[in-house]
């Protein structure tokens, strides 16, 4: 076995690899179905006495990479195909029954038990727990005198890297369920890997055995990834604690290594083979280990991009498109290493860390080691990785937190090569874009840094004008989404009416999160549980390469058709409250462009349409020439007598009222059945027999809410047996001049979430908006039956 803006409005998220059958572009659903033909080929290769692999020559080694693959893949151990494989590794005598290569399979060992560990009980994890400790004291007991460890774990003179890799990864393994181990051996094996890494480029090459060699691509990562385990053992504290606003400016030398190994990467990384490998060195075995050490590093290090390579989604190219069709990528061990790399890259991103010019990563294992609370608490794979504000937009949705950590202000170049302070307007209209398109930002004053605290607190008035910073109350969701917290940190937040879309600590946080302080500061990590938690509304993540847009929806799949009207015209009504709440999510243009291509509508929407979006819209006095009046808010709908007899005149001319209260606001909702009854309206929930329920507005056509219809997770549990829209009709004795949404709708068309939103599912959301509309397009659609009046919204 061989192991080798802001005037302007807001953006709205406005060279291929193409290998072998997916010439396309990969697709998370192409990943997904590879991972589970490969998953499905290493269950298919076990063996009666519980081995994997006909191919005896290396005894139990590839059995103990089979096995660690599965359990990492979260293969349960009570599974039958696990539970033989475990039979059968625990009775495999270490240095009898792995055919010289103990080396790479005691520490596989260690990894796939330590994998089922904690979902053992009882005698059966005690035995894994002893046969863990012995197979570590055998792996420090043949530890070369240089530091490194070879096939045999003969111990002497004798090492390579590619082996010295394995007994490091085992023991962070293990130490993570608590089997420790002593460190002496990782100091040794740290000080080789300092002394070996190549002071002209950063990289690493086979080590003991290939000195004369250049550096290469599967040894460079190999080396990178292990020297950040080891600085997570060693070396926890680098920059912190903070003195004076700032963190402690002694470059760490793990920080140096590690910038000089990445800097390699950046410049030599290639997705179709072994970068600078020369010899026996190129063979195909050794280019899928490239590939798995590759993934060790993209997902240590936090970059979605090496230079300007994507690497997960090249390597996945690659691989899908060279997989066989029994689902491997050739022997064992090969399809093991593809394996890993397409399960464990393709796990979802919670926060993108932001790089900037300036202090931006003085606490450099901040996320990752938060991250990694969460994928223990969660039981759930989750990356975190790094960008920049050049990507495109959508990129910074690869993870719902976009996080900056500053503690020093930006800066950016101006065409005269001028430093200025912040960041640039193109940089600054990304930001609130970003923010308009249902993302959540977490600032950081790092070391509570004092002039990135007033910075920030001025950029955060240009950037959101509208609403101000302020500091969270004792009650916000953030403080109890999954955790309820006793002990806070101090935070302040922007919400605009729909979400808390802006937290930002003035004080150090990132600290405690790089020198886990799980103890003495659990609860900011715990906080950051929560804060993912509520900026997701407890929604699955996606996987890394599935897009932010839905699936076309199969309940709302048929044809519709507007009526005799082509064109409507719709004023977004300014009044007392909070009428402009939600504007920023751009609901409007998205239905109108739906509408446009769907059913051949076309919508001339006159509000809010830029930065700030509290200005705009029309008064209930200049609704001449307008077919639908839209009135919204999520606190309180205020209209003043002279305003009421306005609306009453626009009905009474013809035109349509359409009411929502956005989030599902219980006071909003309150507010509207008021004024109903001020206005002398009676609202009359529509029943299923009417067009705007069925869809047949004849001759428009529209889509059925009558039944199958979906709602966002506040609503799942009230709206148990009862999946239709609630529609309510306000009704001038027999005469419709208005219909109301007691639930979210203009936001809810958005794939975006907000924290306890009382609202339909995107595809549902659209149907309901495209309903209202569609039946304004057909004049004389005739009056529902009455139905008894609803009480209040759940």
């Amino acid at each position: 076995m061989t192991l080798r803006l802001l005037r302007t409005g807001v953006l709205l998220a406005l060279t291929i690899l193409a290998m072998g059958r997916v010439a396309r572009g990969v697709t998370d659903d192409d990943v997904r179905r590879a991972i589970e033909k490969a998953r499905e080929y290493l269950i298919n290769q076990q063996q009666a006495d519980g081995s994997f692999g006909a191919n005896k020559a290396y005894g139990a080694s590839e059995s103990a990479l089979v096995f660690m693959t599965l359990a990492y893949m979260g293969e349960h151990p009570n599974r039958d195909v696990m539970t033989k494989g475990l039979d059968y590794l625990l009775k495999a005598d270490a240095d009898r029954d792995f055919g010289n290569r103990q080396g790479y399979a005691l520490p596989m060992r260690v990894m796939g038990l330590s994998y089922i560990h904690n979902k053992l009980l009882g005698t059966k994890r005690a035995l894994v727990r002893q046969r863990m400790m012995a197979d570590l004291l055998r792996i420090r007991a043949g530890q070369s005198l240089a530091g490194g460890w070879r096939y045999g774990l003969s111990g002497g003179g004798d090492w390579d890297f590619s082996v010295t890799q394995w007994p490091i990864l085992a023991m962070r393994e293990a130490s993570l369920v608590g089997v420790e181990f002593p460190t002496d051996c990782l100091v040794k094996a740290r000080d080789l890997y300092y002394a070996k890494q190549n002071p002209d480029d950063g990289g690493w090459n086979y080590g003991a055995l290939g000195e004369d060699q250049a550096s290469y691509g599967s040894m460079t990562a190999a080396g990178l990834a292990s020297v950040y385990i080891l600085a997570d053992v060693l070396e926890p504290a680098s920059g912190c604690p903070c003195r004076g606003g700032q963190s402690q400016r002694t470059a760490s030398e793990a920080d140096r290594r590690i910038d000089m190994a990445l800097d390699w990467l950046k410049k030599n990384f290639d997705a179709n083979t072994n970068p600078k490998a020369t010899g026996d060195f190129t063979r195909y075995d050794i280019y899928l280990y490239w590939l798995y050490c590759v993934e060790r590093v993209g997902i240590a290090a936090g970059y979605k991009y090496f230079g300007t390579h994507n690497w997960y989604k090249e390597g996945a190219e690659v691989l899908v498109g060279k997989q066989g069709p029994n689902g491997s990528w050739g022997d064992l061990p090969n399809t093991c290493f593809a394996l890993l790399f397409l399960y464990k890259g393709r796990a979802p991103v919670l926060f993108n860390k932001l790089e900037f010019k300036g202090d931006w990563n003085m606490h450099r294992r901040d996320l990752a080691n938060l991250t990694h609370y969460i994928e223990r608490t969660k039981e759930q794979m989750f990356h975190w990785q790094i960008v920049n504000l050049q990507v495109p937009l959508e990129e910074l949705h690869d993870a719902p937190i976009l996080y900056i950590t500053a503690e020093s202000v930006p800066e950016w170049t101006d065409e005269n090569g001028k430093a200025q302070q912040g960041f640039s307007p193109e940089q600054t209209q990304k930001l609130r874009a970003f923010t308009d398109s249902g993302g959540t930002i977490l600032v950081e004053a790092s070391c509570g840094n004092a002039a990135v605290r007033r910075w920030f607190t001025a950029f955060a008035k240009q950037v959101w004008p509208e609403w101000p910073l302020l500091r969270l109350k004792p009650e916000h969701a953030v403080w109890s989404a999954d955790n309820p917290m006793k002990q806070k940190p101090e935070l302040q937040g922007i919400d605009d009416g729909v979400r808390t879309f802006l937290f930002y600590a003035p004080d150090d946080v990132s600290c405690p999160w790089h020198m886990k302080a799980f103890t003495a500061k659990k609860y900011l990590f715990d906080w950051g549980i929560n804060l993912y938690t509520y900026a997701t509304d407890r929604a699955a993540l996606r996987a890394k390469l599935a897009g932010r847009e839905l699936a076309p929806s199969k309940t709302y799949a048929g044809p519709v058709k507007a009526g005799p009207r082509t064109l409507l015209r719709i004023a977004h009504v300014r009044h007392g409250g909070d009428w402009s709440t939600g504007a920023n999510y751009a609901g409007f243009a998205r239905l109108a462009k739906d509408l446009k291509q769907k059913a051949g509508v076309t919508l001339e929407v006159a509000g809010p349409s830029a930065v700030p979006f509290t200005e705009g819209g029309v008064g209930p006095q200049d609704l001449a020439g307008y077919d639908v009046a839209y009135l919204a808010g999520a606190e309180s709908l205020q209209v003043d007598p002279s305003q009421q007899e306005a609306l009453k005149a626009f009905v009474s001319g013809g035109g349509m009222l359409w009411m929502e209260s956005v989030g599902g606001s219980a006071a909003f909702d309150a507010s509207v059945r008021q004024f109903a009854e001020a206005m002398g309206w009676t609202p009359r929930l529509l029943p299923p027999t009417h067009g705007l329920m069925t869809g047949r507005m004849d001759p428009a056509q529209g889509y059925n809410l009558t039944s199958g219809v979906e709602f966002r997770r506040a609503l799942r549990v009230a709206r148990l047996g009862r999946a239709y829209a609630d529609l309510l009709g306000l009704y001038d004795g027999d005469r419709l001049v208005g219909l109301y949404s007691p639930f979210d709708v203009l936001f809810s068309l958005q794939p975006y979430e907000a924290w306890d939103s009382k609202g339909y599912q995107p595809a549902d959301a659209e149907a309901v908006a495209s309903n209202i509309l569609l039946h304004l397009t057909a004049p004389g659609a005739a009056a529902p039956t009455p139905v008894a009046p609803p009480a209040a919204q759940p």
